[in-house]
């Protein structure tokens, strides 16, 4: 790599380094938890008291040249090293982001660059999150939840599709909703709760329910990336509907939530023609359940409606969000590093995953897909 005599360096803003015996220095990674030691000579420490975020590296160079007799090569070699051990960053030239973004996702910004050479492209990736339009179907306790933390981590762009409103038992299962809520439309009350956390978000909302019949293909057109989380009639039926429409258009998605007893399903990423689809997970689960049949219950008259706790939406809703940031930022190559379906048990706090491959021979995202 070149270092230009007019780029400004910074030590970055997520690293620690400790100097022992006036000759090793420990970096201390804080995003990633990493550390490293080095060996050093003086001159480098020098080097990095220099790195002040005001200084020209040509300026660096003239006086390490006339302060300690440092050659301007040997500089921009240690400055190339510094640079591409993750120590020390470029700052940007020109804000990718308006100054009060800049601030408002300051500490987020800092931790996305971690993953990138320099600190604009940590700007750039928040801009990626801004600037992505993003569906979430079904505004309960884990689709609200993944539209707030959304929402704070700078998504600008929603559509709140869900039918119901908000009943007394929805105030004690879902973080959002208040008891003045009760009676008023579930995506209404979540738009109103988004804008309380970032007046520039754009929300459109939805209030219908997802039919056999209904055609939501210009929906799902309209949109960068899809979150399933619509539970009625079932979560195996919207996401099969959702996730064919996707694949067909090529949208990515993620399906999320599920309930069943004390487990917590961290749902999927679904990158169409890379990664399981919805179809795969249900073909998956065809084959391993075969046989398989529920032991009668003792308790014959039981509420139709699944038990819950509010922290368990939220783990949900979370690792999702996490997910899809991972995505949308383009920190990680997430054709390689996605998770499939986990299982996480309360009684345990234990998480696992499921086998899922994508099946060549599905009939949506398959080798002989049709749609």
């Amino acid at each position: 790599m070149n270092v230009s005599d007019s780029a400004v360096f910074k030590i970055k803003d997520s690293v620690d380094l400790f100097l022992t015996d006036d000759e090793y220095v420990t970096a201390y990674y804080m995003n990633s938890r990493k550390r490293r030691e080095f060996h050093v000579s003086l001159d480098t420490v020098r080097l990095l008291e220099s790195i002040d975020g005001h200084s020209s590296v040509g300026d660096i160079k003239s006086l390490m040249l006339e302060a300690n007799s440092v050659s301007p090569e040997s500089t921009e070699r240690t400055l190339e090293s510094l640079q591409a051990l993750k120590i020390i960053t470029e700052v940007p030239r020109e804000d990718v982001l308006s100054p009060s973004d800049s601030e408002r996702f300051s500490r987020q910004i800092n931790y996305l660059a971690e993953f990138f050479e320099n600190e604009a492209e940590g700007q750039r990736a928040q801009n990626r999150i801004a600037s992505t339009r993003i569906a979430i179907l079904g505004c309960g306790a884990v689709g609200g939840n993944i539209a707030l933390e959304l929402a704070m981590a700078g998504v600008r762009r929603l559509v709140l599709f869900d039918y119901d409103t908000v009943s007394e038992s929805d105030v004690s299962r879902h973080l959002f909703f208040r008891s003045g809520d009760v009676g008023m439309s579930k995506v209404d009350s979540l738009a109103e709760q988004v804008h309380e956390i970032d007046p520039k978000v754009h929300v459109e909302t939805i209030q219908a329910a997802l039919r056999p019949q209904d055609d939501i293909e210009s929906l799902i057109e309209s949109c960068d990336f899809i979150v399933n989380t619509m539970d009625e009639p079932y979560i195996g039926y919207t996401s099969a509907k959702i996730s064919r429409a996707c694949v067909k258009h090529n949208k990515p998605h993620y399906i999320a939530g599920g309930f069943d007893a004390h487990l917590a399903s961290t749902g999927e990423l679904i990158l169409p023609h890379i990664t399981p689809c919805a179809e795969c997970y249900a073909r998956y689960f065809k084959k391993s359940l075969k046989g398989w049949k529920p032991s009668h219950h003792p308790v014959e008259d039981r509420s139709l409606e699944i038990g819950g706790l509010s922290p368990m939406s939220l783990f949900s809703s979370s690792f999702a969000a996490l997910e899809i940031l991972k995505f949308l930022s383009g920190i990680v190559d997430m054709e390689k590093s996605y998770k499939p379906r986990g299982e996480w048990l309360f009684d345990g706090m234990t998480l696992s995953y499921l086998d899922v491959k994508r099946d060549p021979q599905c009939p949506v995202c398959g080798e002989r897909a049709v749609l």
